[in-house]
């Protein structure tokens, strides 16, 4: 079967009595368990991949009990289940047809990461209001349908939000302007 976009993975249960997979009345011979949902598939295997990630980092912390939790109690638990729900997510990918895989697009991921360390930049020398700005009329770039109305509206407003949040409510040091 052709492998790349859109083809269905398949594992294929062996009918040899020697191999240790092979059924043992042969009854399966012609059958295929087949990955009908490729992102269900791909995705429970990340969720489990980045809880496994998380317990095994936690094991340098004390765990401790469930009245005197250590440190590590609470990302042990938040990882197990992560990768509980992961599992959920891959089994369900052989019982229900699914969307493939989509075709990976660099151009976003780029974008975006070009407009935070624009931010990161910005907002050290030209100051909240500036870095705003650019991190909202960048990171638009990101989609193929850029509307620049749209865009210097919605920096106003995340402008307006993020100094009402950070500088009026939580009181965060943050410079508006370049300081000189």
């Amino acid at each position: 079967m052709p492998r790349g976009h859109g083809a269905r993975a398949s594992v294929r249960l062996h009918n040899d009595p020697d191999c240790a997979f092979a059924h043992p009345t042969g009854a399966l011979s012609d059958e295929m368990m087949r990955i009908r949902s490729p992102k269900d598939f791909w995705a429970g295997l990340i969720f489990i991949a980045i809880g496994g990630g998380f317990v095994l980092l936690a094991q340098q912390y004390r765990l401790g009990d469930m009245h005197r939790m250590g440190p590590a109690m609470f990302p042990t638990l938040v990882g197990a289940l992560l990768a509980a729900l992961g599992l959920i997510v891959a089994l369900r990918s052989f019982a229900l047809d699914g969307a493939p895989v989509p075709r990976f697009d660099a151009r976003p991921i780029g974008v975006s990461i070009l407009a935070i360390v624009l931010f990161g930049i910005a907002l050290q020398w030209l100051g909240l209001i500036a870095a705003v700005a650019v991190l909202v009329l960048v990171g638009a770039y990101a989609a193929r349908d850029v509307r620049p109305l749209e865009n210097l509206a919605l920096a106003a407003v995340m402008i307006a939000f993020s100094v009402a949040v950070f500088v009026w409510l939580l009181g965060l040091p943050l410079p508006l302007w370049p300081t000189s």
